[in-house]
């Protein structure tokens, strides 16, 4: 359900501006799409869910709910999209989060200057917003605020909405659901995808609404999900092997004819995507990630346990049947934040709340307090 939350005015989209800001390590533009009050306001950066870019309806929609309430919103792609990766990141394959989060806290920094440049006096208190892996991005560099180096922005308030706690877990899930319908018998396999599919090109024909009644069984929706995120990978996958082909795919890269290659890619997973591309990458730079502890721990938030719990300024909203947050990483969250900072809602699973009011005032309260109060009249 997470396609009902989208931007409400049509015309919202075009009065965001697109600028570009040089990022120095590569030498290169990276765009950013920004909606400014006509006065000072605190400003809200939306980090987007893995791969996603900075139009997807969701960051559209977050921009304009934060936007409505008066504050200024900007957006920026995933560092799996491959606008960032592009453009952005000082490695070829995304995934390690230490870096990645330090390529998009570069990013944002760059980009906050541009704005004070352009706009002087109108940038006031600074919120990093994120869903998804993006939420999970918000909360490294909130955890990590104490030792990141000076230069780079200081935030005001980290709101993070549905974030995973480690990625593995959720990265498993993907590639799990991808495989859903081998549940289904070898002999009808065929003719229940292609039903699949055909409800899906029904659907894209209406305008979709929260009322709408989604006609998908749950291995439907597994496979839906799956094979989403598995596109996501595919894009990302070509992008790096473009740059710097490390030699695992037999079919020739070309901009112009992918259809050969993005069919090899898809047969790779996430998992393969760690032990054939990522680990031997990062080998060759002298990072080992070759142990199941050494990735585990630069991409689970216990690790950085004790800046999240000494950082006063999170706030989190996540749901509790969200596939991506199992019991025992939800009873974490529990025990690591206190009860003023956590806002957990029964039903929702991942992103699928988002278009709910109760949900839409969660994420405003996340932001209570960062506003100057109006002045007083005589």
């Amino acid at each position: 359900e997470s396609v009902f939350f989208t931007f409400k005015d049509p015309e919202f989209p075009g009065r965001g501006k697109t600028r570009s800001v040089l990022i120095p390590a590569t030498g290169r533009n990276l765009k950013f799409t920004f909606w400014l009050q006509p006065g000072k306001a605190p400003v809200v950066y939306i980090i987007p869910g893995l791969g996603s870019h900075r139009l997807a309806a969701p960051a559209l929609a977050l921009a304009e709910l934060v936007y409505q309430k008066g504050f200024s919103a900007v957006c920026v792609s995933s560092t799996f999209n491959f606008e960032f990766m592009e453009h952005a990141s000082t490695t070829d394959l995304p995934a390690y989060m230490p870096v990645d989060v330090h390529d998009l806290h570069v990013a944002l920094t760059e980009i906050t200057h541009r704005l004070e440049k352009l706009y002087p006096e109108r940038l006031g208190a600074k919120a990093l917003m994120g869903y998804s892996m993006g939420a999970f991005e918000s909360l490294f560099v909130a955890a990590t605020e104490l030792t990141n180096e000076t230069p780079l922005i200081k935030f005001d308030r980290y709101v993070a909405i549905n974030t995973p706690v480690r990625l593995l877990y959720g990265i498993s899930k993907l590639d799990e659901y991808f495989q859903a319908p081998l549940a289904w018998p070898a002999g009808e396999r065929a003719d229940n995808l292609e039903n699949t599919f055909l409800k899906v090109a029904a659907l894209s024909k209406d305008s979709l609404t929260p009322q709408t009644s989604l006609p998908f069984s749950g291995i439907e929706s597994k496979f839906l999900i799956g094979m989403t995120f598995r596109f996501i990978l595919r894009d990302a996958i070509f992008s790096s092997q473009q740059r710097n082909n490390q030699g695992v795919l037999d079919h020739p890269i070309r901009k112009l004819r992918r259809a050969p290659v993005y069919g090899e890619i898809l047969q790779y997973s996430y998992h393969d995507y760690l032990e054939k591309f990522l680990i031997p990458y990062y080998w060759g730079r002298g990072i080992d990630l070759g142990t199941p502890e050494a990735l585990e721990n630069a991409s689970s938030l216990r690790t950085y346990a004790a800046g999240l719990q000494s950082n006063h300024k999170i706030r989190l909203i996540v749901n509790q049947d969200d596939f991506l947050l199992p019991e025992e990483d939800l009873a974490w969250l529990k025990t690591t934040f206190p009860e003023d900072q956590l806002t957990i809602f029964a039903q929702g699973g991942h992103l699928g709340n988002l278009s709910h009011p109760a949900v839409q005032k969660a994420i405003l309260r996340a932001l209570a307090g960062l506003q100057s109060p109006p002045p007083k009249s005589d």
